[in-house]
């Protein structure tokens, strides 16, 4: 009787063992007179999907499970009986990997067009031009605003040194004695000032006759190392007390009137903030205009169109924006 149960078994096993799903499947929607896509729309299935069932390659799903229930919803599509095919199904997979593969297996189902993928590619694309292009952008503008600041302090020291180049121009030939003291420990300093007088024609004045043979603002040991050397004190003094005529000189203006200057030789969306954030200007100025603007530096400013902008100049001094644009856009700050 055992045996006789056995026997029934191996030969129910063996039958479900030869039936071919895929092509009964085919056969099967061939004489419905289904065509492949009808059958993806109807299952909600790729074509593709719908070909690897037919061709019982089984491994092109995502998981056993998927192709599982995909063949039992066909089988009722077409109206033949799922537990035959489901049973042969399952004996052939006895052997073989488990139910669920590894996650890594789901690449094969996904492609570009899926949302996390977009998601993830403009996520990418989005660092990698930050790190291209707008981080460059404000450490050379922190650079440039630096450049900027030492021409300003430049400009601001120039009156000095003009003032100071001229005096000595105009007092050629006589003695600098902005260097002598009236200490025993000038004299080194003394004696440096007479050696470069020898070298030069001095200037040859007259003696005041307030002075009645006095001579004041030198000490004695300075009075008696310069008339060894040829050189009259009067002179010295002389040069002293002109001096502070010189220096006293009205200090420069600017020459301009605001601070920031700009030309335009075509229509220019513009925007100025000055350190506060206040707008001090906002919206298009047109081809041949101007805008003249002073407020509390530094000035934020962006160019909409920076090749409309014929000239910029801050605080009378030309500047060059060109390293701050990109794409005919310009965004920089004046410091």
């Amino acid at each position: 009787m055992t045996t006789e149960f056995q026997t029934d078994a191996s030969v129910s096993k063996t039958n479900m063992d030869t039936i071919n799903i895929g092509n009964r499947l085919k056969a099967k929607r061939l004489e419905l007179e289904f065509d492949e896509r009808h059958v993806a729309t109807e299952l909600k299935i790729s074509i593709d999907q719908v070909r690897a069932l037919e061709a019982n390659n089984f491994k092109y799903f995502r998981s056993i499970t998927f192709a599982r229930g995909f063949l039992k919803s066909y089988c009722r599509l077409l109206g033949i009986e799922p537990s035959e095919m489901l049973r042969a199904f399952d004996s052939e997979r006895e052997d073989t990997e488990p139910t669920i593969k590894p996650v890594d297996k789901v690449n094969k189902q996904t492609n570009f067009g899926d949302p996390i993928v977009i998601f993830i590619s403009v996520v990418i694309v989005a660092v990698l031009v930050f790190l291209v292009f707008w981080w460059p952008s404000q450490s050379s503008v922190s650079v440039a605003s630096n450049e900027i600041k030492n021409e300003v302090s430049e400009t601001a020291t120039a009156p000095d040194l003009d003032a100071t180049e001229a005096f000595s121009g105009e007092s050629s030939g006589s003695v600098d004695t902005s260097n002598v003291s009236n200490s025993n420990s000038g004299a080194d300093t003394d004696v440096a000032s007479v050696d470069n007088a020898e070298s030069v024609p001095s200037v040859q004045v007259e003696k005041p006759a307030s002075n009645s043979g006095v001579v004041t603002g030198l000490s004695a040991e300075t009075m008696a190392i310069l008339e060894e050397a040829g050189v009259k004190p009067e002179d010295v003094i002389r040069a002293t007390a002109e001096v502070p005529a010189e220096l006293a000189a009205a200090p420069k203006l600017p020459s301009y009137t605001d601070e920031v200057e700009i030309a335009f030789d075509a229509d220019c969306w513009t925007e100025v903030r000055d350190a506060s954030g206040k707008i001090l200007f906002s919206g298009v100025k047109s081809a041949g205009s101007q805008l003249s603007l002073t407020g509390k530096a530094p000035y934020r400013i962006v160019l909409g169109y920076a090749k409309g902008v014929s000239s910029l100049k801050y605080k009378g001094e030309v500047f060059d924006f060109s390293s701050f644009t990109h794409k005919d856009l310009a965004r920089f700050e004046l410091k």
